[in-house]
């Protein structure tokens, strides 16, 4: 039953951090880099989604209860992110919520774009924020782990997405020439749809929370 619920969240964060998403744009942004440099920019992008996500995980909580929200509102606006992102991905785009045009206009002039906009808002952006929140703060639900045990898994899982960021990064000339515009986009598609069915089930467990009314 653990196993799957950590499956769950490796699979639903994966889908909504997308590395394949960034593949274009990483292409985009590095028309004249050497394949040095890409790579160094594609490690330092998933270092950053690595440490934005687990930072987000670590200290999510402690914000949520400096400002008074309890984790079922805060469930229901989460689920609303992703949903919007989900729906973008349905129409292989990034979406505003990941990155709007200004941003991605301002990111052309600059030359250090691993962390801004790669690592976030593009990767690292509120729905992932959203959702390691959400799982790290779901601990109560997992019997046979302890709450330093779960964040540690989580850390882990998202150790794993940061990894599998970089290797997508690393070989994005690769990716683009073997899976081309259409595969990418397929797996994108396919990615919405396992982040909407994610986003109903927190949005779900979000209003029982808050309406246990719901429930019967």
């Amino acid at each position: 039953m653990e196993l799957a619920v950590y499956l769950k969240s490796f699979l639903g964060l994966l889908a909504i951090v997308d590395p394949l998403i960034a593949v274009p744009l990483f292409l985009a942004l590095t028309p004249n880099a050497s394949s040095r440099d890409r790579n160094r920019i594609a490690r330092i992008a998933a270092i950053s989604v690595f440490f934005i996500l687990a930072g987000g995980m670590l200290f999510g909580g402690p914000v949520l209860e400096f400002f008074g929200i309890s984790l079922p509102s805060f469930k229901v606006a989460g689920a609303v992110l992703l949903l919007m992102s989900a729906i973008s991905s349905f129409n292989a785009e990034t979406g505003r919520t990941r990155q709007t045009p200004e941003e991605q206009e301002e990111a052309a002039h600059k030359h250090a774009v691993a962390v801004v906009p790669l690592a976030t808002p593009l990767l690292a952006g509120p729905g992932a924020i959203s959702m390691v929140i959400v799982f790290g703060q779901s601990h109560a639900g997992i019997q046979s782990f302890g709450k330093l045990a779960h964040l540690g898994i989580m850390a882990c899982v998202i150790l794993i997405v940061a990894l599998l960021t970089w290797l997508a990064l690393r070989a994005a000339q690769r990716v683009a020439k073997f899976m081309g515009l259409t595969g990418m986009n397929i797996l994108t598609r396919v990615g919405g749809l396992i982040t909407a069915a994610l986003a109903i089930e927190i949005l779900a467990s979000g209003l029982n929370g808050l309406f246990p009314g719901l429930k019967t």
